[in-house]
């Protein structure tokens, strides 16, 4: 199975936070946007992929049997099937990625970057100027909770069935 061949890779590289590959990734890609790219990517890819497993593998599995009985082909089966039942998992995994994403990108503004607003909140620190860096900090809040909320109607009107994000 494709899981017992990938689980250990996985299980290697999900604990390495984002940051840790900050260095690598800036020899590799230098100091700009694809480097900030990997690092959103990475904070992102984890949460999403655990949570969409989990979201496959808790699906009643009569459901799959009675449409496949029905008739159904395996496109239709993950169509009507697999996809509605696993995607507030799914989306619950997009909410986790991005608030880490979020993170590890200003993270990665902080230590290699020439713009954005981790670089802006370190340049601020040099220049002594707390009020630069308390604005940062709360924009860096608000932009979180916007995502957040984006993320969270989407859901609503994705999954209008579903309790898991109803206000």
């Amino acid at each position: 199975m494709v899981n017992e061949q990938v689980d250990p890779l996985v299980e290697v590289l999900r604990p390495v936070p984002p940051l840790a590959w900050i260095p690598l990734s800036i020899l590799w890609f230098g100091i700009g946007d694809v480097q900030n790219q990997f690092i959103i990517f990475l904070g992102i890819f984890f949460p999403v992929l655990l949570n969409t497993i989990m979201g496959v593998r808790n699906i009643e599995p009569n459901l799959v049997r009675a449409a496949r009985c029905l008739g159904a082909s395996e496109i239709r089966v993950l169509r009507r099937i697999v996809l509605p039942a696993a995607l507030p998992q799914i989306i619950t995994g997009i909410r986790v990625g991005l608030g880490v994403g979020w993170m590890a990108l200003v993270a990665a503004e902080l230590v290699g970057a020439n713009s954005g607003l981790g670089f802006l909140i370190n340049d601020a620190r040099t220049l002594l100027r707390t009020d630069i860096v308390i604005v940062g900090m709360i924009t860096i809040g608000v932009v979180g909770l916007l995502i957040d909320r984006t993320i969270r109607v989407s859901g609503r009107r994705l999954m209008p069935w579903s309790r898991t994000f109803s206000a």
